[in-house]
């Protein structure tokens, strides 16, 4: 399968130099990952931007200010080994933004780079004709870095982020149904209303309706002032508070995620397994059933790992209601930005093959589908369940 996107970033740049300017070979064809619609690890924005009319979104309301960022797909993507000098570390995974040359025929290619390549503005504005101290770009520019800063493009974890920006985006980029914005909210709250309930060391009955506020007060805008009482009962600076907020909420989120989760993988399991091999040549489908066992086994593998985290985390939380131990709740919700990430990383891995892998057979059984194309999916599966790279970083 050809993997390419035309390096055209790093033109201006010598030969020699160009590796450490430009990405090659990462993610595979621009006309297949759209084809993957948009999942946990996929921003697809091109598509989005072509149902603008429909789906009511304005320039004012555009993800980016800049046109050709609207029409790009950015990917939660596994790095390679010579991958991690141009992000300037041993990270496993890193956000990357790839442009299509042409918007109407993917199969042209794109440019790409790393929102955390230490050249990212200068590279991008020389790319896009864009002065780089234009201030509409370097809103564009901290827009990817707050994107790169989210484990994954979860549509919740997207509502949840941009409903507090200061600039607004259209709920088409993380569109989710009114009745799971509440079913998650009701979920949230009530865990937080438990929180808030043994921080504050009470269980009146005028005093749970004051915790009640709180939680959801919490929930809403857990920056307001109405909240000190409670960071100060945390024994939290200001910025300690926000970032084990967002940490909590988030794992929250990945445990009321975690049963649709399970059975999206079992789906998708099932599915690989029953695909019709007799449209290969017979020396082709040893091969073929290695593939399907390998993506099968690191998807559990990645499946067990999510387990083991959620009930890491329901034990401590029991821990902190059943013995209330503030300095252990404290120690448990600063822990809480690294649990959201680690759960999160594995989760939107998850969901992104369950996800793609359901767009791509749309209502076909799994027995009617093309031997052919459903390969190459499974080796991009590969690449995003793989442990490899993560024991080569270790």
């Amino acid at each position: 399968m050809a993997r390419s996107y035309w390096p055209d970033f790093c033109k201006a740049f010598p030969e020699q130099n160009r590796r450490r300017f430009m990405t090659q070979n990462t993610f595979g064809k621009l006309k297949l990952l759209k084809s993957g619609g948009s999942t946990s690890r996929v921003m697809d924005l091109l598509s989005v931007q072509e149902s603008a009319g429909a789906l009511g979104l304005t320039s004012k309301t555009s993800m980016f200010n800049t046109k050709r960022l609207n029409t790009s797909f950015i990917v939660k993507h596994t790095l390679r080994a010579w991958e991690r000098e141009q992000v300037s570390g041993a990270r496993i995974s890193a956000t990357k933004i790839i442009i299509p040359m042409s918007e109407t025929n993917l199969d042209s290619g794109g440019h790409s780079i790393f929102v955390e390549d230490p050249g990212l503005a200068e590279k991008l504005s020389t790319h896009l004709g864009v002065a780089k101290t234009l201030p509409r770009f370097r809103e564009d520019i901290a827009r990817l870095r707050e994107l790169c800063a989210l484990p994954s493009f979860d549509p919740y974890l997207l509502y949840d982020h941009f409903r507090r920006s200061k600039r607004k985006v259209s709920d088409a980029y993380f569109q989710m149904s009114a009745q799971e914005v509440s079913q998650i909210s009701e979920f949230v709250a009530g865990q937080i209303n438990l929180l808030v309930r043994r921080a504050l060391n009470t269980a009146q009955d005028g005093s749970l309706l004051q915790a009640r506020r709180l939680a959801n007060t919490l929930f809403e805008d857990h920056e307001s002032e109405k909240l000190d009482v409670l960071r100060s009962a945390l024994n939290m600076t200001p910025d300690q508070y926000r970032l084990s907020m967002n940490g909590w909420k988030g794992t929250l989120y990945y445990c009321w995620r975690a049963g649709a989760c399970g059975k999206d993988l079992s789906d998708f399991l099932t599915a690989i397994n029953a695909l019709n091999l007799g449209q290969l040549h017979a020396t082709d489908r040893d091969e073929y059933r290695q593939l399907v066992a390998g993506v099968s086994s690191e998807a559990k593998q990645r499946w067990a790992r999510v387990q083991t985290k959620l009930q890491q985390y329901h034990d401590q939380f029991a821990r902190f209601l059943n013995h209330g131990d503030g300095g252990a709740l404290s120690s448990f919700l600063n822990a809480a930005p690294e649990l959201f990430v680690e759960m999160g990383d594995d989760i939107s891995r998850i969901q992104h093959v369950c996800a793609s892998w359901r767009f791509w057979q749309g209502d076909r059984k799994a027995s009617e589908l093309p031997v052919a194309e459903g390969r190459a999916l499974l080796l991009d599966y590969d690449s995003v369940l793989s442990f490899e790279e993560q024991r080569k970083a270790a």
